[in-house]
């Protein structure tokens, strides 16, 4: 049987990025697991400007090629392909420099100031640690290492500023 583990798939989104209709996207996670036979293979994606369905459908049909050119005999599998969303998970140093003054949500696996949840504008990143501006502990230095979780947090006037 085929096997289709986090490398193929690796190997295939690298290789996706190197294309110029694919130029500018970040491939945010990608998964597979294996349950019953099936392989069900999972991708976010992001890029500046936003995702919409089409990039997601054509970022879909490049990915099953890619699967079906295994070799055989190719396995059967489920693909989702889905957009981070307008609360984007933020989840390397340079995502936290990218969006710096926007406002994030952190939760932390250590407590800081005595608070594991922080909600504020990125006041300032570097490689090792974020600048949270939280209004209730005032701007708070959190290590990636302590990090739970982190997003974006969506504001609507963010977008009718644009237009």
């Amino acid at each position: 049987m085929t096997r289709l583990g986090p490398q193929e798939l690796e190997i295939i989104c690298a290789r996706m990025s190197e294309l110029p209709q694919f130029r500018g996207i970040e491939v945010l996670k990608a998964s597979t697991r294996k349950e019953r036979g099936v392989h069900y293979v999972s991708l976010t994606i992001d890029r500046e400007g936003g995702v919409d369905s089409d990039l997601c459908e054509a970022v879909s049909r490049y990915v099953e090629r890619r699967i079906e050119e295994l070799p055989s005999p190719a396995p059967l599998f489920q693909l989702e392909v889905a957009s981070a969303g307008l609360d984007r998970p933020l989840l390397r140093p340079e995502h936290f420099q990218r969006f710096q003054g926007r406002v994030i949500n952190v939760i932390t696996s250590l407590r800081i100031k005595n608070r594991v949840e922080f909600n504020g504008r990125i006041a300032h990143a570097d490689d090792t640690a974020v600048t949270v501006d939280d209004r209730y502990a005032g701007p708070t230095p959190i290590p990636y290492a302590a990090i739970k979780r982190a997003n974006l947090v969506y504001d609507p006037r963010e977008d009718l500023k644009k237009r």
